[in-house]
């Protein structure tokens, strides 16, 4: 009986060290169409150990509510504090620019640990060629609409709106 116990109380701990595990990637950075008309997504690590992406993926949700798998991580280590940029040739869907985009990571376990909804993270129903949507400080921050994607760089203020420009404009492109 007392093996039974320690049993249990050691799958319990290895199921909350996998959990926390799980919630210490996010999303990053989300781009609907760059300058060069590059779609992408950035997913990071914000804990401070290597995690394995094996059979995470990447869901997009269109406007019906379905859910589509649009990319499945393969077996690779991301570092702590490093960033994966998933490429438009890599992606099985479109990401939109025009209209509303939700991008959720899931974990091999089909569990949510991160999700972006342009509409109810930022109120906004698309971005304009050039822009994304990124958390600023980079991986930390809060989401914000940014006058520029930033590709391979950090998030940060410079790429921030100020309070004054107008930074979408649906008649654009």
């Amino acid at each position: 009986m007392k093996k039974l116990f320690y049993a249990a109380a050691l799958l319990m701990l290895v199921a909350a060290c996998q959990q926390k595990q799980s919630s210490s990637v996010v999303l990053n950075e989300i781009c609907g169409k760059d300058q060069d008309d590059l779609e992408w997504v950035e997913v990071a690590n914000a804990s401070q150990e290597a995690v394995n992406m094996d059979g995470y993926k990447l869901v997009k949700m269109d406007g019906d509510g379905v859910d589509k798998t649009i990319y499945k991580f393969p077996d690779t280590l991301i570092a702590p504090g490093a960033i994966i940029t998933v490429n438009a040739e890599q992606l099985k869907a479109r990401i939109p620019n025009k209209k509303p985009a939700v991008i959720e990571l899931l974990d091999p376990n089909g569990d949510v640990v991160d999700a972006f909804d342009s509409e109810l993270d930022l109120e906004l129903e698309g971005h304009a060629k050039g822009q994304s949507y990124a958390r600023i400080p980079n991986i930390t921050g809060n989401w914000t609409l940014c006058k520029s994607a930033t590709w391979d760089a950090p998030n940060d203020s410079e790429a921030a709106p100020n309070e004054t420009e107008e930074l979408f404009d649906k008649e654009e492109e």
